[in-house]
C-alpha cells in the first residue's frame, strides 16, 4: 500500500535547460558548482542534506555484499568495497550515523577472516578505521542534550554493540576499537577482554629537554614552544590515515625534536585518546603539553554538573588528572551563558589554564572584564587573513592574552608546491577539505593571481634567508607581539615536515622583506575582511 512521505519538502519542476546542464556537467563540475551554491546560500544546506538522505534510503545497500576477494597470494578489495566506503561517508555527512553502523560492521566482520593482505588493502582498511572513528564521533554528538549527555536507547545500542564485538576480533582496527572503548557507548565486557591500551607495554619514551634553538613563550607558569602541533587531521580520513603504530612513532620523533605542545579538540576523532596514551607512555609526561577544546555548537543549558562532566571526559580521554589548557568555543553570542560556563571552568582545579576558541574581540573583552582570567584565544591568522591585527591584538596586549593561530599556512597552500600553479581543482585528490575552505578565503582576500604574486614574493624572501616559503609565512605571524604560537597541522603517520618547520626558529625578517609583502597586501581586500566576514571567528557564525 502506498503512503505519503512524512516531510514538507516542496518539489518544483527543473526547467529543460537547467536539466541539460546537470546531465552534461562533468562530475568535477557538478561538485564545484554545488559547493559554490552552498557557500553562497547556506540556507539551502538542510535541503541538500535531506535530499541526500532520501536518495540513500531509496538506494539501500545489501550488507551481505562481498567486499573482499581472496586470491592465491593475498586478499583484495572488490568494487563493492569502494561503493560501500563512498556510501558510508555520505551517510555520515548527512546525519545518518546510526544507519552507517550495520554497513561498517559488515566490512569489519568480513575483514576479520582475511589472512594475507595486499599493501593497498592494508591501507584501505586503515581508512575504514578512520571511518569508524568518524561514525563514533558523529553518534556522540547526537547524544548531546541541553542538560548534558543522554544514554543510548536500546535500539541505538544494539548495532553499536555488534560493531564493538566485531572490532574485538584480532585484526588491525585498533584505533576504532580504542575510540569506541573511550566513549560512553562501550560495553564493560569488551574493555575487560581487550584493554584499551591495545598494544603490549613498552619502555617509557624519553622526552629530552627542549633543544637550544627552540623559541618559547610564557603562558602563566609554563614555557612553551612557539610552534604547536595540530591534531585536527586525525578528525577525518580525508587527510590520509595510517596505523596507530606509525602515528605513535611520529609523535615520538616530534617530541624529541622539540615539538612538545599539541592542539586537539573534543570532536577531532580519536586525537585526545591517541595523545593521552602517548603522553602517559613518556618518562616525563609533564614535559608534553596538551591543549584541547570544549566546543558547544548547539543550544545548551549550562550547569555545574555539565561542566564537571565535560572536564572529567577530557581528563579520561587524555589519560590525565588535569587539562593543561582547555579552550572554550560558544556558538551563540546572544545566549550569555558562556560567561557562566567560563567561570565554572575557571573554578575547577583540574583546568590548569583556560582559553577561548574563535571568540571575537568584543566578547573576549567582555569575558576578561567579567573577571575571568583567560590565557589564550585560538583564531585564524595568516598573510591572507590578518583580521587579528585590527582590533584583537590591542585587546590581547591589554589583558595579557596570547593568540594561538591556525590557518597560518592556508591548509598547505602557502608552500613551494603551489607556486606558479593554476587554480586548484577543488575536488581533485591533491586538495584537502581544509584547502577548499582556505581557497574561499583567498578569493575573499583577493584572487588566485594575486595569491601567486604573494607566493613569488615569499619565495624571493625565502631564498634570501635560505629557508622555505612556509617558514617566511609562519615567521610573519609569529612576529606579532600578542601571538604566542602558530599551530602547524600534520598528517600524522602520513607525512612529516618537522625538519622544515624547525627552520622558522631564528629567522629574522628585515624591513625590505616586510615592504615587499606589504606592496602585495596593499592591492588586496585585506582591510575589508572584517566587514566581509566579521571579526575573528565570524565566518563560523
Amino acid at each position: 500500500m502506498g503512503s505519503v512521505p512524512n516531510h514538507d519538502a516542496k518539489m518544483a519542476h527543473v526547467n529543460l535547460m537547467v536539466d541539460t546542464i546537470i546531465a552534461n556537467l562533468p562530475e568535477e563540475g557538478i561538485r564545484s558548482v554545488l559547493r559554490s551554491m552552498l557557500a553562497a546560500d547556506p540556507s539551502i544546506t538542510p535541503t541538500f542534506e535531506h535530499r541526500t538522505r532520501v536518495y540513500l534510503e531509496k538506494s539501500s545497500m545489501d550488507v551481505e555484499e562481498r567486499f573482499f576477494n581472496t586470491g592465491k597470494n593475498h586478499a583484495e578489495q572488490t568494487p563493492e568495497f569502494h561503493n560501500a566506503q563512498q556510501r558510508l561517508r555520505c551517510m555520515l555527512g548527512c546525519g545518518m550515523c546510526y544507519e552507517s553502523i550495520p554497513l561498517l560492521t559488515a566490512i569489519v566482520q568480513q575483514a576479520s577472516s582475511l589472512q594475507q593482505l595486499s599493501a593497498s588493502l592494508e591501507q584501505a582498511l586503515s581508512v575504514v578505521d578512520g571511518d569508524i572513528i568518524q561514525a563514533i564521533t558523529a553518534i556522540q554528538k547526537t547524544l548531546l542534550m541541553p542538560s548534558g549527555t543522554r544514554s543510548l536507547t536500546g535500539p541505538e545500542k544494539t548495532p553499536i554493540l555488534r560493531l564493538e564485538k566485531a572490532l574485538c576480533q584480532p585484526f588491525p582496527f585498533e584505533r576504532g576499537l580504542t575510540a569506541l572503548q573511550a566513549s560512553s557507548m562501550s560495553s564493560k565486557d569488551s574493555n575487560d577482554r581487550f584493554p584499551a591500551n591495545g598494544t603490549p607495554s613498552i619502555n617509557p619514551i624519553t622526552v629530552p629537554p627542549l633543544p637550544a634553538g627552540i623559541e618559547t613563550f610564557q603562558l602563566g607558569d609554563r614555557s612553551l614552544p612557539r610552534l604547536f602541533s595540530g591534531l585536527w587531521q586525525l578528525s577525518s580520513p580525508s587527510w590520509g590515515t595510517t596505523s596507530i603504530h606509525k602515528i605513535n612513532k611520529q609523535f615520538q620523533r616530534y617530541a624529541a625534536q622539540g615539538f612538545t605542545a599539541f592542539d586537539m579538540a573534543d570532536h577531532y576523532g580519536d586525537a585526545e585518546v591517541i595523545f593521552g596514551k602517548f603522553r602517559a607512555s613518556c618518562s616525563r609526561p609533564e614535559a608534553v603539553f596538551g591543549a584541547t577544546k570544549w566546543c558547544i555548537f548547539t543550544p545548551t543549558q549550562v550547569t555545574s554538573e555539565l561542566v564537571q562532566a565535560n572536564i572529567s571526559e577530557r581528563c579520561e580521554r587524555m589519560s590525565s588528572d588535569h587539562v593543561d589548557l582547555l579552550q572554550f568555543h560558544w556558538q551563540f553570542y546572544d545566549d550569555p551563558q558562556y560567561i557562566k560556563a567560563l567561570k565554572l571552568l575557571r573554578a575547577d582545579k583540574r583546568v590548569h589554564k583556560l582559553g577561548l576558541c574563535n571568540f571575537d574581540t568584543q566578547h573576549m573583552a567582555e569575558i576578561a572584564e567579567a573577571g575571568v582570567k583567560i590565557h589564550t584565544n585560538q583564531v585564524q591568522f595568516s598573510l591572507v587573513d590578518s583580521r587579528p591585527a585590527y582590533k584583537m591584538g590591542d585587546m590581547c596586549m591589554k589583558h595579557d592574552i596570547k593568540l594561538l593561530t591556525y590557518g597560518t599556512l592556508l591548509g598547505g597552500f602557502i608552500a613551494e608546491k603551489w607556486l606558479n600553479s593554476p587554480e586548484p581543482e577543488l575536488f581533485s585528490n591533491d586538495v584537502t577539505p581544509s584547502q577548499r575552505k582556505y581557497y574561499e578565503m583567498i578569493l575573499n582576500w583577493g584572487s588566485w593571481s594575486l595569491f601567486q604574486e604573494l607566493l613569488r614574493v615569499l619565495k624571493t624572501i625565502a631564498d634570501k634567508h635560505s629557508v622555505s616559503i612556509t617558514n617566511v609565512a609562519t615567521r610573519w605571524v609569529l612576529d606579532f607581539p600578542y601571538v604566542g604560537a602558530v599551530i602547524v597541522g600534520t598528517r600524522w603517520g602520513v607525512s612529516d615536515n618537522a625538519e622544515d618547520n624547525l627552520k622558522t626558529y631564528g629567522l629574522k625578517l628585515d624591513d625590505d622583506d616586510r615592504a615587499m609583502v606589504e606592496e602585495v597586501q596593499g592591492r588586496t581586500r585585506r582591510d575589508r575582511l572584517v566587514d566581509l566576514l566579521g571579526d575573528c571567528g565570524g565566518e563560523y557564525r
